[in-house]
Order: structure tokens, then C-alpha cells, then sequence
């Protein structure tokens, strides 16, 4: 399958949450890999803002409402990743199939960086946490340690009236001092990759897996419909604050 292919730098949360919405309503298959421009909050769709006042060390960076669910995340020190496939892509259709099949590729790709990830199993726990990183589920991407177990990736989707899935996702790379309780790929490795170094990797490896032909993204209205949307929605108090 051909695939747009999509590096971004980073970007103010409000531009990324309208950037995923905008190639989800493209209609287009896209893998876009991108960061963030300061230490910023979404907040899953069905969270209450009010929510956020109890998280002491994240309470005074910027937050955003994202159109997927689960709990918020601290987005500093990761790469984040968001998946955009229209109504009739077979995986579209398969939601818990498509979240282990993305993480099955990036567990490949940690274990060649001495990171020996694994999918967490069936049990959930900790549903009710404010940060979606203290929520386990089956398919997030985890790190057994004697002292217990560490989430380093996790993903939500969001499908439009007709079908479209925007599947997007976190993989921590260090701690943040906006989530202190939290660790990334730095406390767990021996060696740490370049952002540069996992994106190479995971490209090759999701080009592999999914029998992808990645392709340059070009648009030449995308650029509208983004702006629009950061306008109407992701600036908006009422839709940040609609819970």
C-alpha cells in the first residue's frame, strides 16, 4: 500500500491536535512522526479539565484537548506519532488488531536499542489515573523491572462520522520534569538512540511489517484546513475546557 510520509518538527500543541484532525479528514493514508515545541498537556476527550489541577508538576504548562480518549499525557520529552487511514483500509476496521500491530513494530525496534519491550497482557489497571501513563492496558508497550512495571508507549484512536481512523501515540525517551514520576528510554537503557536514529529505524521496520511504500506528503490544502481548526476548536476554551 502507498503511504504518506510525514516528519515534522516541533510544533505548539494547539498546531499538532489540528495537524492529526486535518490528515484524518484528508482522507489519506499517512504516518507523520512529530514533537512538541514546549512541555504541553492533552487531555483525553473524555477527561474534565478540572482534573489537571491534581497533577501539581503539569499544572502550569499549556494543555490542549485531544479528539481520542484515555488519560492525559505530559508530551516533552518523546516522539509522538499519529496514524491517519481512510474508512476502507482493512485496518481501519480492526482497532484492537491496529494498536498491536503498530506496537509489535516499535518493540522490534527498541529491543535492536537494548530496550526489551513487550505488550503489557490482558490485564487493565489503574483505568482511573489521571496520566495515561500510570493506565495499563493490553496493548500498551511495557518494561518489566524488579520493581515493577514501566509503560514507555501507548496509543488512542479517534474515528470520524464515516470511518477514518486517527490512531496517535507516545514513546517516552526521558523523564520530564512535568511528569517527574514518570520514566523514559533513558532510564531503561544502557544506550540511548537519537531521535533521529528511532525514526529511521521505525520507518524501515513499519515499511516491513505493513508492506508500506512510504511516499513524500504533498498538499496543497491541508495548510487551510489546519489553520481552520486550530482557529474553531484546539485554541478554543470551550472546547478545552468542555468537560
Amino acid at each position: 500500500m502507498n503511504i504518506d510520509y510525514l516528519e515534522d518538527p516541533p510544533q505548539s500543541g494547539v498546531r499538532n491536535m489540528a495537524f492529526d484532525e486535518a490528515l484524518l479528514e484528508s482522507g489519506r493514508p499517512v504516518f507523520r512522526f512529530y514533537r512538541w515545541s514546549e512541555a504541553t498537556v492533552s487531555l483525553g476527550y473524555f477527561q474534565h479539565y478540572a482534573e489537571r489541577n491534581d497533577h501539581a508538576p503539569s499544572r502550569f504548562v499549556p494543555v490542549v484537548r485531544r479528539r481520542s480518549g484515555g488519560g492525559a499525557i505530559v508530551h516533552d520529552r518523546e516522539l509522538t506519532y499519529s496514524l491517519t487511514l481512510p474508512h476502507d483500509s482493512p485496518l481501519a476496521a480492526k482497532r484492537l488488531a491496529l494498536y498491536e500491530a503498530v506496537h509489535r513494530s516499535f518493540i522490534t525496534v527498541l529491543g535492536r536499542f537494548g530496550i526489551a519491550a513487550e505488550l503489557h497482557g490482558t490485564e487493565q489497571r489503574e483505568k482511573d489515573a489521571f496520566l495515561c501513563f500510570q493506565r495499563f492496558r493490553a496493548n500498551d508497550v511495557v518494561v518489566r523491572r524488579n520493581s515493577g512495571v514501566v509503560k514507555i508507549l501507548g496509543s488512542a484512536q479517534y474515528r470520524n462520522g464515516v470511518g477514518s481512523v486517527l490512531q496517535h501515540g507516545s514513546l517516552l525517551l526521558d523523564r520530564s520534569v512535568a511528569a517527574p514520576e514518570l520514566e523514559g528510554m533513558k532510564q531503561l537503557a544502557g544506550t540511548f538512540p537519537t531521535v533521529e536514529e528511532l525514526t529511521d529505524a521505525l520507518k524501515l521496520q513499519l515499511a516491513d511489517d505493513f508492506f508500506w511504500n512510504f511516499q513524500s506528503f504533498v498538499s496543497t490544502t491541508l495548510e487551510r484546513t489546519v489553520a481552520f481548526l486550530e482557529e474553531t476548536r484546539y485554541s478554543r476554551e470551550g472546547w478545552t475546557c468542555k468537560k
